[in-house]
């Protein structure tokens, strides 16, 4: 019997069928024949450009409904096929595969008999790629420090010059002259701040004689806090942070915002980037009590989310497990891109064709989130509250526990006596006849439609953190409704904090929800700061032929008391008929209730009994106990709830309040499982929770019996281990690229086979070693690439070089460069001289919100730029996804839905008429304006000090008098709008 070997070489394009012995199909039949000789030339040769959603030329290998509707192959006419005539070589060569080797003379000799012989593809057979398990490939080499290369070069002041001149010898190339110094103040200042220096900076620096003024200008500017705000930009663009949640809904995510200011802080700290990359994967697990622990979880959630797939669709149903296996799969995505340039994605169908990850590999990093949801975490910014918070919490478990001890062994020596007499009283208790209060509750207008939004709030008088929230329903004999009258058949239960962050804590907009009659509807919660109380009515409930939306009471609960009684009361509208109907009936203490005085004596009698079992059955040691652990209890729940609230953070979580179909798994991992093509439909092996192995020897599945934290420490530990090969050489490339404008790697996410290959591989490796063996400081690795010569070089071209290395790849001068969005708004800004420069805090919005209740509708159009409270920098503007800023997108500002590990560049005139006319810019002109005439008198001095604002230099004397003279004609509003679209403003060097 024969077989097929495949043999997996550097790259897939030389994955070749290296040895088939032709076998006829009768002789082995044809499904085997098809599996064991055809498969395996198809998996080889064809599925890399043929497999997948998108097919080149619109022919798949995939499977055989895709394969044989493509017209490429007649069924038992192989002449006929099309297939035959482009696999077939002519003069040595053949149309596919294209750019590779032809296939062999025996490898098409095996389609011809297959396509003769009837094409017959297995009804059960999937095609997979060849699953690669060569790890010979740059990224996954052990990471060792190089030796610095031993160049002859004054020039070469750094190892990183070094480095870099050996590669420029090796390719024939010169390096550049050092730029002047007021390029260098002008391109640092930006590198690291994202902001122009001011004038007095720029002359300050160019006259300074200490011949270690560059290098105590990085410091400066290193410790600036507007250091940690432009470079947390960078990461942000990398894992898709918003503040909504995108998908067709768009939810607002109002406590997104925490996580954005933990990069910020991190950052200008210098946090160890082992201990970044930790608090953002497992920081709860490995650092509790922490709030950066809790924060930085921001990172799992910073993605896209699908409000419908999770909210409104059941778990157990396919759209509903879809969404839960694309989380998932965001979750998993975001962590190998961000930190180890991974695109372990493409294995959630297939093997990976180009790199060894396989389906088991990327499904056990599905299971290691498998119990992970998104979703407000409370925490305590204050660290001493914190551990306060952390301990009462610690002593009242403890004491929950031991009363439910005591509790359990009352409750078996009972045995059925008790628990029928606990039963009695139970039923008793639901059968009491209600008594009607005179006063009956809230009541709406009357509308003629059940579809017409109704509301009612209730303000606290402090903000609280309440158990629970409890509706009662009104009686009223009107047209013989009775019990449950006016209440909703559809509606939401909201609550604000005291900052104004709304959160929905019940949803019944889907369905009819049941008339409740007068069982109260209690809603239970946790962990939540409330302030207001809001229910909404979307359907009405029926009184004649009209509709109306009533309540008896509505009840906020803290330690059993009800902080409502008596609140403020605000409504869409309201009937005003006391002593009956009036919006503060619903605040009264009143609302239909039980009150059969024969009723009530059976029920005391019947605890009368349960008492004395209890009585029985209780040891007075046992009784004595209970009693002050009852006391200590309550008296923890008194301290707790004097503690300040805690904030909220949108992060990953397991236990939070349940919202429609979207319910916690209490830390119970999901199952997952292994999925054929990626479709639940087709669960295949369950997964085993793990890792990407790294070499072949690598061990990188877990205990499948970890708990969902231990699993995410697993991974936590594993990304940060000190032998971890892509981890140490992802970030130093990414901080690289930003301030060159190309990584060593010119593909930041992406660093296997589909990736480019580092130019300066020693380099990335020096880098890399130096960055971890040497306190992980961000800080002092951009200090080692900012004061190389390298860095410092000129950009002015030379023409020998650019014949031999157009795209600068080898770095032998700078690269210029265009300013981010986020750079020229904040510039604007900072120029105009009207920047607020407050850090931190909850985004501030560039549109007018308008809710409806589909989806928010962001209209920037409506909004006022003039608005102070906008003028703050770009990191802290709220971000929605589903309707990107249009002044910002037209600047090329990242995608919040993607991941972007490099911002495009793009030269446009809408980019110039936006300068020139957008409402933001006409704004910000008449504040330049306003400044350069507080600053100045004379119109000439205006313009110099204009552009030497905008500039960092003075104009020359052609240059003033020609805008002295523009100035003259059209006012200086107008000069600043030119001088926003001048390219020495936009452009860096």
């Amino acid at each position: 019997m024969t077989h097929v070997l495949l043999t997996h070489q550097h790259t897939i394009s030389r994955l070749v069928v290296v040895a088939i012995v032709s076998v006829t199909a009768p002789a082995l039949g044809a499904d085997e024949f098809f599996e064991r000789q055809v498969a395996p030339i198809l998996a080889a040769r064809c599925l890399s450009c043929h497999g997948g959603t998108e097919p080149k030329g619109e022919f798949s290998a995939d499977n055989s409904k895709k394969f044989l509707a493509s017209g490429y192959v007649e069924a038992g006419d192989a002449a006929a096929s099309e297939l035959l005539e482009v696999i077939t070589p002519v003069d040595g060569h053949a149309r596919m595969p294209k750019d590779a080797k032809p296939l062999s003379t025996d490898e098409i000799d095996v389609i011809r008999q297959w396509i003769d012989s009837g094409a017959r593809w297995p009804e059960h057979f999937e095609m997979q790629p060849p699953q690669i398990d060569d790890f010979d490939w740059w990224s996954y080499r052990p990471l060792k420090r190089p030796e610095v290369p031993d160049v002859e070069d004054d020039w070469a002041r750094s190892a990183i010059d070094r480095f870099v001149l050996a590669k420029l010898n090796e390719q024939g190339l010169m390096h550049s002259p050092s730029a002047d110094r007021r390029t260098l103040i002008r391109r640092l200042t930006y590198d690291l701040t994202g902001l122009p220096p001011t004038p007095e900076e720029v002359v300050a620096f160019i006259a300074d004689p200490d011949p270690q003024a560059y290098e105590k200008l990085v410091d400066r500017l290193l410790e600036s806090e507007h250091y940690g705000e432009h470079w947390a930009r960078h990461w942000l663009d990398v894992v898709k942070y918003a503040d909504s949640c995108g998908y067709d809904k768009d939810k607002l995510r109002p406590n997104a915002w925490p996580y954005r200011d933990y990069v910020v802080r991190s950052l200008n700290d210098d946090k160890p980037y082992a201990r970044f990359v930790q608090e953002q994967i497992a920081g709860d697990v490995l650092f509790p009590g922490e709030s950066d622990g809790i924060v930085g979880l921001g990172f799992i959630a910073a993605g896209p989310w699908d409000f419908i797939g999770h909210v409104e669709v059941p778990e157990a149903k396919i759209d509903g497990r879809v969404a839960r296996n694309l989380d998932r799969d965001d979750m998993v995505t975001g962590v190998l891109n961000t930190f180890c340039s991974l695109t372990v994605q493409c294995a959630r169908c297939h093997h990976h064709k180009f790199d060894p990850i396989t389906q088991e590999h990327y499904y056990g990093l599905q299971a290691v989130f498998a119990a992970v949801d998104r979703a407000e975490r409370p925490f305590d910014a204050d660290p001493v509250i914190a551990e306060q918070r952390r301990q009462l919490l610690s002593e009242r478990n403890q004491f929950s526990e031991r009363l439910a001890e005591i509790n359990s062994v009352i409750e078996l020596a009972g045995g059925s006596a008790l628990a029928e007499a606990r039963a009695e009283v139970a039923e008793l208790e639901q059968l009491q006849e209600p008594q009607y209060p005179t006063e009956h509750g809230y009541h709406s207008q009357i509308v003629q439609s059940p579809d017409i939004e109704k509301w009612v709030e209730v303000q606290l008088p402090v903000e609280a953190q309440p158990e629970r929230i409890v509706l009662h329903a009104c009686s009223d004999t009107f047209n013989g409704i009775g019990d449950g009258f006016g209440f909703p058949v559809r509606f939401r239960i909201e609550t604000a904090n005291a900052q104004g962050n709304w959160s929905t804590i019940q949803d019944s907009t889907t369905q009819d929800f049941p008339n409740p009659k007068l069982t109260a509807v209690s809603i239970e919660l946790s962990n939540r700061s409330v302030s207001r109380v809001r229910v909404t009515a979307t359907r009405l409930a029926k009184r004649a032929e009209d509709f109306i939306f009533a309540l008896a009471e509505l009840e906020v609960y803290v330690n059993d008391q009800n902080v409502a009684a008596g609140a403020s009361v605000t409504a869409a509208d309201s009937i005003e008929a006391p002593k009956r109907w009036a919006q503060t009936n619903l605040v009264d203490g009143k609302w239909p209730r039980a009150s059969d005085e024969q009723l009530d004596q059976k029920i005391a009698a019947a605890k009368a009994v349960r008492d004395e079992i209890l009585a029985a059955v209780t040891a007075p040691r046992m009784q004595q106990d209970r009693k002050e652990l009852t006391a200590k209890h309550a008296a923890l729940e008194v301290q707790l709830a004097q503690l300040p609230p805690p904030q909220f953070v949108y992060a990953a979580a397991t236990n939070f309040t349940a919202q429609g179909n979207f319910k916690p798994t209490q830390g119970t991992p999901r199952d997952v499982f292994v999925l054929t093509r990626g479709e639940v439909t087709q669960p295949g092996e369950p997964a085993v929770p793990g890792v990407i192995p790294l070499s072949r020897e690598s061990t990188w599945q877990f205990d499948a019996s970890l708990t969902e934290a231990q699993r995410r420490a697993k991974l936590a530990q594993w990304l940060t281990a000190a032998d971890h090969p892509l981890v140490w050489r992802s970030i130093v490339n990414r901080v690289w690229q930003y301030h060159f404008g190309q990584g060593i790697v010119a593909t930041p996410n992406d660093f296997g086979r589909m990736g480019a290959k580092p130019t300066h591989p020693e380099l990335l490796d020096w880098l890399a070693t130096e960055f971890r063996d040497g306190g992980q400081s961000l800080k002092t690795l951009h200090k080692q690439i900012v004061t190389s010569n390298t860095y410092r070089q000129s950009s002015a071209d030379h023409a020998g070089n650019a014949t031999r290395d157009g795209g600068n790849q080898f770095l032998w001068r700078a690269n210029r460069r265009r300013l981010s969005a986020e750079e020229v708004r904040d510039s604007i800004l900072a120029v105009s001289g009207s920047m607020n420069w407050q850090m931190g805090g909850p985004g501030y919005y560039l549109f007018v919100l308008e809710k409806t209740e589909h989806s928010p509708h962001f209209e920037y159009h409506k909004f006022d730029p003039a608005d102070e409270a906008s003028h703050r920098r770009s990191i802290y503007r709220f971000i929605a996804r589903s309707q990107p800023n249009p002044y910002m997108t037209t600047l090329d500002c990242a995608d919040s839905s993607q991941s972007t590990p490099r911002r495009s560049e793009t030269l446009t005139s809408l980019q110039a008429l936006t300068l020139l006319n957008n409402k933001f810019n006409l704004v910000m002109a008449e504040e330049f304006a306003a400044r350069l005439g507080r600053e100045r008198g004379e119109p000439e001095s205006q313009v110099r000090r204009a552009f030497n604002l905008v500039t960092q230099r003075p104009p020359t004397q052609a240059e003033t008098d020609a805008l002295v003279d523009y100035t003259r004609k059209h006012g200086l509003p107008n000069l600043g709008r030119l001088m926003f679209n001048l390219s020495e403003f936009v452009f860096v060097d």
